[in-house]
């Protein structure tokens, strides 16, 4: 079971670096509004999609490519009555499903880390209506990893798993097209850990089965327990920010040359 894997079966909703509180963070600096239409990518169990559509009230369609994770928000809409402004539905972040500027805001916590990043904020990009915002939240090098580290990191978490530093993150997303690039919220993830323990706590769906779950996976445990240690054990080379960016309106044509126009109003005069 890989890492991806692993977190879907448990239905853990917030993986992501600095956990729910980092997202209530930044979605106070995003600033929703009610007529926005968002995509929440990578959504896992629904916990961002629905927490947004309650405090905001606009239109969510989130999107994950794991089964699992998908019928577990579409009943987490369920119970917490969302489900009018919330819809889920399986979808691959590289190839999405939706017709060119369809979205004003893209969300997304800690799913590019693992992913061909350009690739994704260029998909991200088409489907992004002219002047919407982009807002990553993702796992950020605070200085190069030892190979070694590298290493373990990715027995961990998984071999594509590509931290960057923060101005790798920027650039990026810079040579995706989008403008006005920035890190909002930089963090450190220090002193982190306990605050993300006691918000998974207050996950009612991933408290409704995980100590039976644990119970019957004796290794489970331990596999928690290694990627934790790692992260413990390495915390001063991490960090975490929100790498946000807007698409810009489409740049005009360029306009023919004035002595090409005046030629072709003169060859179109004599021939009429």
């Amino acid at each position: 079971m890989n890492y991806f894997e692993l977190i879907a079966w448990l239905g853990i909703g917030s993986s992501h670096p600095g956990g729910f509180p980092a997202t209530r963070q930044n979605l106070i600096a995003l600033q929703l509004k009610a007529e926005d239409y968002v995509l929440d990518a990578g959504c896992g169990s629904g916990l961002t999609a629905c927490y947004i559509a309650k405090i905001v009230g606009c239109k969510i369609m989130g999107i994950d490519i794991n089964p699992i994770m998908i019928e577990k928000a579409k009943k987490r809409a369920e119970k917490e009555g969302v489900s009018h402004l919330v819809s889920f539905e399986i979808a691959d972040v590289y190839h999405l499903p939706y017709q060119d500027n369809s979205f004003n805001v893209i969300v997304a916590e800690s799913i590019t880390v693992f992913l061909d990043k350009l690739n994704v904020y260029q998909e991200f990009y088409r489907v992004l209506k002219p002047h919407g915002k982009v807002a990553d939240l993702e796992m950020v090098l605070l200085k190069e990893l030892p190979l070694p580290i590298q290493k373990q990191m990715e027995e961990c978490f998984g071999s594509g798993t590509n931290p960057l530093l923060y101005e790798e993150w920027i650039n990026t997303l810079a040579d995706a097209g989008f403008e006005e690039v920035s890190i909002k919220n930089p963090q450190s993830m220090r002193n982190n850990s306990n605050t993300i323990l006691s918000e998974l706590k207050n996950d009612w769906l991933l408290l409704k089965d995980l100590p039976l779950k644990i119970k019957n996976q004796p290794g489970l445990y331990k596999r928690l327990q290694r990627n934790a240690n790692f992260m413990k054990k390495n915390l001063y080379y991490f960090g975490f920010g929100l790498i946000t960016g807007c698409k810009p309106e489409p740049k005009p044509k360029p306009a023919l040359k004035k002595g090409i126009r005046k030629w072709f109003r003169s060859f179109f005069h004599k021939e009429h």
